[in-house]
């Protein structure tokens, strides 16, 4: 998921065990947390794109290079002057960057061409893929692929045709690279493997029912097919994707097979792109069916920790450790000039069955920087203002059996839902198995072997823990505080000024939560975090901060001998 990644130097978690060198994939987490999900997709897009032409204008591709740009320039205006007239008509602000994603999408698939038909054909295309947003949408909510319809549109009509010309071997190595980084930026690789893997067997299997010599299957297969550009420019878009994993593998097998199914059962009907929409259509029976308004309840401040509670429209359909990606219209045209546009996945810090959904943030990525358009917007919201939910996702669910949940600053959020889950009963493991059951009177009766460590380095970094300070936790629940050395006194008390201009909290030396136990040390440090949970090694450990703290936290873990870690890394700001 995609959340704040704080520098060295302005890490939440207190200070940490000596840094060793950044991996490459840290490095690449660090620099795409930087960029929104719309705006990466549009650049590797672009660098498909890019490469396209300059191997048609040098004649290694077999297609011209002013067709490619008429059909790009030609696709993309009917995409946005559909939605931006579906913006008019439904009072909705468009979303420019997506159109621009569909745009190019159609410009990869469609057959290049600079004559009337082709034109018209690209012009339809791009239009049905714009009105889809608003004409096939549930209660503000698109349910399939722009691009797709956009493509069955002018297949089924004959408009045009859908040649997916980008499944070249030519273009292969810039689709896998560019289309690459989105997998992992999304962490949606296995959900790619799922329909990619299958999709490719299928497909040579066809070839060679058909005749075709098993090495030449095999290639064609590879690069004669639009299996690499489906599964990592289509298939993992945010919005129709479902939200949990064992549910994307189960959809893109059946992308694959729907995909493959012509090649033996001779339905020329059955393009690759009905077959996503045909995914989509499934996706959306699993994940957020409406669209979902957060109104603002209340907001503190403390230090730059912003903590958002906010009443729903209508039930959010999540699971405690589950994440939302919020739209900040606030943010106005300030966020057009951020590379991280107006949207952030931020994680559920409270159960979603609760009816109040909060979101914590940190407003700056590192000491002494200045907070982003959308960060200043949220912290400037008033009571009644409305965000909007786009996407619930995310398999950062309380497991069964013995647990210990380890978060580095505000990376405690997730961990705060499945907390407030088991005092409601409702924190459910993999599979409906809660490990909770309910006494005659409905209070909570069985016990959870849990253990939430919490990483901070000032009383600021603390957050409130679900109901009241004086309620006791849920049996077999701890929690333990990790604060700097010498600062325990400091930080047990404190005030947090609200975005109201009030407090919150107690003065100087009262405030903290009675229920933490307070150990000083560094969270990252294997001795103090073995001091915290001693059978650290016979527990499922899941973490969860910045990319920076997770590596350290996942290291300390795995030398105090636990197997099982699960991580929830926040990129970006």
């Amino acid at each position: 998921m995609t959340r704040p990644t704080p520098s060295p130097a302005a890490s939440p978690a207190g200070p940490v065990a000596p840094a060793r060198p950044r991996s490459p994939l840290r490095r690449l987490d660090a620099g795409l947390g930087r960029v929104s999900m719309y705006r990466l997709v549009l650049a590797a897009l672009g660098v498909v794109l890019a490469v396209a032409l300059v191997l048609a204008a040098t004649g290694t591709l077999g297609y011209p290079a002013l067709g490619i740009v008429a059909v790009l320039a030609v696709g993309t205006l009917g995409t946005l002057a559909a939605t931006w007239v579906g913006g008019l008509v439904t009072r909705s602000r468009p979303h420019v960057a997506s159109s621009l994603v569909t745009g190019a999408i159609l410009a990869l698939v469609l057959l290049p061409g600079t004559d009337g038909r082709t034109l018209a054909g690209a012009a339809v295309a791009g239009a049905a893929a714009g009105a889809s947003k608003y004409l096939l949408a549930w209660r503000g909510r698109h349910v399939l692929n722009p691009a797709a319809v956009g493509l069955v549109v002018v297949g089924w009509t004959g408009l045009a045709t859908s040649g997916w010309w980008v499944g070249t071997a030519a273009l292969l190595p810039a689709v896998a690279v560019a289309g690459g980084v989105v997998a992992w930026r999304t962490r949606r690789v296995a959900f790619v493997l799922a329909y990619a893997v299958p999709a490719f067997v299928l497909t040579a299997v066809g070839y060679l029912t058909l005749g075709v010599a098993a090495n030449d299957a095999l290639w064609w297969a590879l690069t004669a097919s639009p299996v690499a550009f489906l599964a990592l420019f289509m298939l993992t878009e945010p919005l129709t994707s479902p939200p949990r994993r064992p549910q994307r593998l189960l959809v893109g097998a059946l992308v694959a097979v729907l995909a493959a199914a012509p090649l033996f059962l001779e339905w020329g009907w059955l393009s690759p792109e009905l077959a996503l929409i045909v995914g989509n259509a499934v996706a959306f029976g699993l994940g957020l069916r409406r669209g979902v308004r957060l109104r603002l309840s209340s907001a503190t401040l403390a230090g730059d920790v912003l903590d958002l509670h906010l009443a729903p429209s209508s039930p959010v359909r999540a699971l405690p450790g589950q994440y939302v990606e919020i739209d900040v219209p606030q943010a106005g045209a300030a966020a057009r000039w951020d590379p991280r546009g107006r949207r952030r996945v931020l994680s559920l810090a409270s159960d979603p069955a609760s009816g109040d959904v909060r979101l914590v943030t940190r407003l700056s990525g590192a000491e002494g920087s200045e907070p982003s358009p959308v960060k200043r917007a949220l912290a400037a919201l008033a009571p009644g203002e409305e965000l909007r939910v786009t996407s619930v996702g995310g398999d950062f669910l309380l497991p069964s059996g013995p647990v210990a949940l380890v978060g580095a600053g505000i990376g405690v959020t997730p961990f705060l839902a499945h907390l407030d889950g088991l005092v409601r009963g409702s924190g459910a493991a993999p599979g409906g198995a809660s490990g909770v059951r309910h006494g005659h009177d409905g209070e909570l009766a069985a016990a959870r072997d849990v253990v939430l460590v919490h990483g901070v380095r000032t009383r600021a970094d603390v957050l409130e823990l679900p109901g009241s300070a004086g309620d006791a936790l849920p049996a077999g629940v701890r929690l333990v505080l990790v604060v700097p050395p010498g600062t325990a006194g400091g930080v047990a008390g404190g005030t947090a000024a609200s975005a109201s201009g009030g407090t919150a909290g107690g003065p100087d030396g009262v405030g903290l939560d009675g229920r933490w136990e307070v150990l000083e040390g560094a969270v990252t440090d294997a001795a103090v975090l073995g001091r915290a949970v001693p059978d650290l090694g016979a527990r499922t450990v899941l973490v969860s901060g910045s990319p920076a703290s997770v590596d350290a936290l996942r290291t300390a873990a795995r030398s105090l001998g636990a197997a099982r870690v699960r991580t929830d890394t926040f990129l970006g700001y």
